[in-house]
């Protein structure tokens, strides 16, 4: 679906108040519009308006709700628009761009699966991959769907675009196999949205042929954002770091698809790939005539190979400095003559000459926690500064010279992904909001929600009309707003009080506030309550004038009563946490649902129907029946969601017991079932019976964690 943002979500004089209004973020030359910024990954931007000499002054300028995140956000000036736009995926599956100016969503576009790329703008298109196998491009100013291709893997890895041969644009990005956990994949270069004669999204050419020996290594994926480069001989290359169990890095020629080098790093465990993304040199800069790859794994050794031969030119054992339990999982900056990146969890920051491969500096300031945030870099030539966040949700600031930490703010949620730089502005995501800080505005502390009705985990007596919810908000200057959102956990729907309707995507909505524009007040809000009842969560974020909005949230889980005298489900095999293992060998076989459903209340009490969702977790697909109703395993899983009819032992009767069989995959998955009976009346069972989790592993595994 995708959605016009009109009146919707973020209300600039809502949120803002008087707050000074934001710089003008970006035009083309300050674009950030891929991961990294650019194909070479190099992560500098060209912006010289924030640098180490006023980062002080650096304040929150808004924050945007997005529900969950762990990418990197794309920001790209939009010529239609004439207003730039920071594009983000989350992990519940929505992808959107907000106005980089006011945090307002312009457009969504839902995939309904987990979505862990950064995206990458092209002209009037944006890139992204999700775990539904897709690679998607969608209008980048409308959100409309131009084309997709199903990789056949999930896509973890962000694409790069680029024309290497003057016959057309090139997406290239990397896949991880069908559940992304060593089971196989490749690098993809798919013909991008272009006015040549390839078909838009078709495959230009792929590769797999992992190992040495190639093909040797079959279950080898790729979660490593490719880089692309030119050789000192203009050969187009793309360079991408290989999974586990092999961890090596491979050049192909990005024409063709054909293997250049490859370089094995080292292996201290089985879980070392290479998933970070390489940072090129190109050829004749720092001396070095061929060009430098730079790249980082695991093992926790940063990498100089020769861009046109894969020879290593030096190595830096940072697991020696920092202990060998830290895994280097960060995208390094280069900036002249040094190389920026993440580590974790002893020593988070490394600074190494980028010539000898000796450490300039190392920052212990996000310690404990690990950094997989790759830094990123702006303003004028010494006066630069460096951004990157840590797992517990600090950006930090530091000193290019010296490492010191210079400015910092505490999103308080994880930050996994990294800064995007333009106009003036730092955009930032963590696992719930999209940041955006700026020089000016207020500096004040973020405001504070609660929800005082209804209660954690009571239930509630359905109103038959609308239910009210309610709560109080604090800040130290004024509380500007309040935003509610209201998931109905039965259907998956959230409220939007604007258009009066449940959708698929999260949705807030301005509450009520008892007293407008003071440091404290109470809220209230109200929704239509389904006559069915059921489960909701509830979420309620106050917002000051600053444009802040409360980093912690305030969450609540209640239940609806029914006013339809439903039916009740319940799932008797498998169990919570059942482990299964594969009988001969790792191939498909089959497990059997099984349950019972009663009604014996209403007009025409009895069961009519049970329906049965059953959801590869790692995989995002869901069992459809028949072979070819879908196109995964067996061509009977799909990735949108689905329910099938069970079987029903007495149709119509008050109680009764039911079953579904499904084929498991040829390989180690977890699955989730989910089932709920309909009544003779229509009424559907609102508190749908659950099995949260079951193992498919090989033979001698013991848990199911």
């Amino acid at each position: 679906m995708v959605k016009l943002a009109a009146s919707f979500l973020l209300v600039a004089q809502l949120v803002f108040g008087a707050a000074p209004q934001a710089a003008a973020a970006g035009r083309i030359g300050q674009d950030w519009p891929m991961f990294h910024r650019d194909p070479l990954h190099q992560g500098v931007s060209p912006d010289t308006a924030i640098g180490a000499s006023n980062v002080a002054n650096l304040t929150i300028r808004w924050q945007a709700s997005i529900g969950s995140s762990s990418g990197s956000p794309a920001v790209v000036y939009n010529a239609t628009l004439d207003e730039t736009l920071v594009y983000i995926g989350t992990i519940a599956g929505t992808f959107a761009a907000y106005d980089a100016q006011t945090g307002t969503r312009v457009w969504y576009y839902s995939v309904g699966s987990p979505i862990y790329t950064s995206p990458a703008v092209d002209g009037n298109v944006v890139y992204f991959g999700s775990n539904n196998h897709y690679l998607y491009a969608l209008n980048a100013t409308t959100g409309a769907l131009i084309c997709r291709h199903n990789t056949g893997s999930v896509v973890f890895s962000s694409p790069v675009v680029a024309d290497p041969d003057g016959a057309g644009k090139v997406v290239y990005v990397g896949d991880s196999g069908i559940t992304g956990a060593d089971d196989g994949g490749d690098v993809l270069a798919m013909n991008a949205v272009d006015p040549n004669a390839a078909q838009d999204c078709s495959v230009r050419w792929s590769y797999d042929d992992f190992g040495d020996p190639p093909g040797s290594q079959p279950l080898v994926g790729v979660w490593s954002p490719p880089a692309f480069a030119r050789d000192a001989n203009g050969r187009a290359l793309v360079v991408a770091g290989g999974g586990s169990p092999e961890g090596a890095v491979y050049a192909l020629d990005a024409v063709t698809g054909a293997r250049v080098w490859r370089f094995q790093s080292e292996q201290f465990a089985a879980d070392q790939d290479v998933g970070v993304g390489p940072t090129i040199s190109p050829p004749g800069v720092n001396g070095f005539i061929d060009g430098v790859a730079y790249v980082a794994g695991k093992d926790s050794i940063a990498y100089a190979l020769n861009l046109r031969t894969g020879a290593k030119i030096w190595e830096y054992r940072i697991r020696d400095d920092a202990g060998p339990d830290g895994h280097t999982r960060s995208t390094a900056a280069l900036v002249g003559r040094t190389l920026f990146m993440g580590n974790g969890p002893n020593v988070e920051l490394y600074a190494i000459d980028a010539i000898t491969g000796a450490k300039v500096w190392s920052s212990t300031a996000a310690h404990p926690t690990d950094v997989l945030s790759s830094p990123a870099v702006t303003g004028a030539s010494g006066n630069q500064v460096l951004f990157v966040g840590n797992g517990e949700g600090t950006l930090f600031a530091h000193s290019l010279t010296t490492g010191a930490v210079v400015w910092s703010y505490d999103t308080g949620r994880e930050i996994r992904g990294s800064a995007a730089i333009s106009g003036g502005m730092v955009f930032i995501a963590n696992a719930g909001f999209l940041d955006a800080f700026g020089a000016g505005g207020g500096s004040s502390a973020p405001p504070e929600t609660t929800i005082t009705s209804p209660v954690d985990g009571s239930t509630v007596t359905n109103p038959n009309g609308p239910s009210a919810v309610s709560g109080s908000a604090t800040d130290d200057t004024s509380v500007a707003s309040v935003l509610v959102s209201v998931r109905d956990e039965d259907r998956g729907l959230y409220w939007d009080g604007a258009t009066k309707t449940w959708k698929k995507v999260l949705n807030l909505n301005a509450a009520s506030l008892a007293q407008q524009g003071r440091t404290s007040t109470t809220w209230s809000y109200a929704f239509p309550a389904p006559k069915n009842g059921g489960p909701f969560t509830l979420q309620a974020e106050a917002v000051d004038p600053d444009g802040q909005h409360d980093p912690t949230l305030a969450q609540t889980v209640f239940s609806l009563t029914s006013l339809t005298k439903p039916p009740d489900t319940a799932i008797g095999s498998p169990q919570l946490g059942q482990l299964f293992t594969f009988p001969n060998g790792r191939r498909s076989f089959n497990i059997t649902i099984a349950g019972t459903a009663t009604d014996t209340k209403g007009t025409k009490p009895g069961v009519a129907t049970v329906y049965v969702v059953v959801q590869n977790v790692e995989h995002g697909e869901y069992f459809c029946g028949p072979v070819g109703c879908g196109g995964g395993e067996t061509g009977r899983w799909k990735p949108a969601w689905f329910k099938i009819a069970a079987t029903v032992a007495s149709p119509g009767a008050k109680s009764t017991t039911w079953t579904l069989t499904f084929p498991t995959y040829d390989h180690p998955h977890t699955y989730a079932i989910t089932a709920w009976a309909i009544d003779r009346n229509g009424n559907a069972d609102p508190f749908r019976a659950t099995v949260a989790r079951i193992c498919v592993k090989d033979a001698g595994a013991t848990t199911c964690p």
